[in-house]
């Protein structure tokens, strides 16, 4: 079982790449979307709209009835996924999804099954909730399903593009996978934390489509999308757990913050967030393809192992040659003013592969140039 304290350390190291407070001249580390990119006018515009009149008294903890209906058809829309707007219930980000599930059916000491590896702030989360933590390997297909504990009470799984290895799960496991759940009366939480960003190929149908017995908890943020500072996300349940989810949101914390859902309204209803996908879309691409070169020359140079090919994401999760000491690599690459994602701590297994977690969503596509030789200086040592 990992302690819930040293897996909330982990998730915060993971997270912050060494660079607690002062801001790195280049930001390679994952998950982190360019602020630059943000719709600010737009956004400003539908904020005014939402504030002409003065804020109101207590909201419905599930989030704002409109809100609901206009996630659950644009989520059906984008992401194929089949919901009902009064089975989604608006969250401050996908964390606090993940916890509101993880309170929900999960009881202390019971098994919950994690890629491994896999996504520290979720692995912490649950570890911290009293979960025993059981690590699953994962293959070019996702996560092993015939290593998953019979016993466990959840899975928690990242299928679009599994973080880190960036491996989209197949349809077979897919399938093998929802069997199982049905088999052993396992929960599912999907978490589809940036599935917009595909550079090429179309997603497969998610796990939640796919599920016809309501074990698949699907979990949605506007963190890479959006800004991970608006805290805003959403969560799909059963119709089973609606009920008991929005008493247990209550006691948390009421409600999702009104002015930022109203703001968020207008803002899907007129289209800005499709006309920001799209835009965004076709800069990460162009970040993704310069990434990806520079991690085939390492390749070939002998430095870096390239990493199955993936066309979606934020990130690039190349490996490192057997004897590399990734940590020096890290130390040297923040030397010369660059933060990686922590790859390391992404394993829960006591000797796993050296390798990088190259993020690209935060550094503007000018400043790549002069980013990623930085990178090769610390990989030629």
């Amino acid at each position: 079982m990992l302690p819930a304290a040293n897996a909330a350390a982990s998730a915060v190291a993971w997270s912050l790449g060494g660079f607690d407070e002062t801001p790195p001249t280049f930001d390679l580390r994952t998950g982190r979307p360019d602020p630059a990119l943000f719709p600010l006018v737009e956004w400003r515009r539908c904020m005014t709209t939402a504030m002409q009149t003065a804020p109101g008294g207590y909201g419905h903890p599930a989030g704002i009835p409109a809100l609901r209906r206009v996630i659950a058809h644009w989520v059906g829309r984008s992401r194929a996924v089949e919901a009902s707007p009064d089975q989604v219930i608006i969250t401050a980000g996908a964390q606090q999804g993940i916890d509101l599930v993880t309170r929900l059916v999960v009881t202390p000491g019971r098994i919950v099954a994690v890629e491994d590896p896999g996504y520290p702030p979720a692995a912490g989360l649950l570890a911290a909730s009293g979960a025993q933590i059981a690590p699953v390997p994962v293959d070019s297909e996702g996560i092993v399903v015939d290593q998953i504990p019979v016993d466990s009470s959840m899975v928690y799984t990242t299928p679009s593009h599994q973080s880190p290895t960036r491996v989209t799960m197949s349809m077979a496991r897919r399938r093998e996978l929802l069997h199982f759940a049905d088999d052993h009366n396992v929960a599912i939480i999907e978490d589809d934390y940036d599935s917009e960003y595909r550079h090429s190929d179309r997603p497969l149908e998610p796990l939640h489509r796919l599920d016809t017995q309501g074990r698949v908890i699907y979990v949605g943020t506007f963190s890479k999308t959006l800004s991970p500072s608006l805290r805003l996300g959403f969560v799909a349940l059963p119709h089973s757990l609606v009920s008991h989810a929005i008493a247990l949101r209550s006691l948390i914390d009421w409600q999702p913050p009104v002015t930022v859902q109203e703001t968020l309204l207008p803002f899907i209803v007129d289209g800005q967030l499709d006309r920001h996908l799209r835009r965004t879309r076709k800069v990460y691409t162009e970040r993704h393809q310069m990434v990806t070169d520079l991690v085939h020359e390492g390749a070939e140079a002998g430095l870096l192992v390239s990493p199955s090919p993936s066309h979606a994401g934020l990130h690039i999760t190349p490996l490192l040659p057997t004897g590399t000491d990734e940590v020096a690599v890290v130390a040297r690459v923040r030397a010369n003013g660059a933060a990686l994602g922590n790859h390391v701590q992404c394993w829960l297994r006591h000797d796993p592969p050296a390798g990088l977690l190259i993020g690209f969503g935060a550094t503007p596509t000018a400043r790549l140039p002069a980013a990623l030789p930085a990178l090769r200086q610390a990989l030629a040592g």
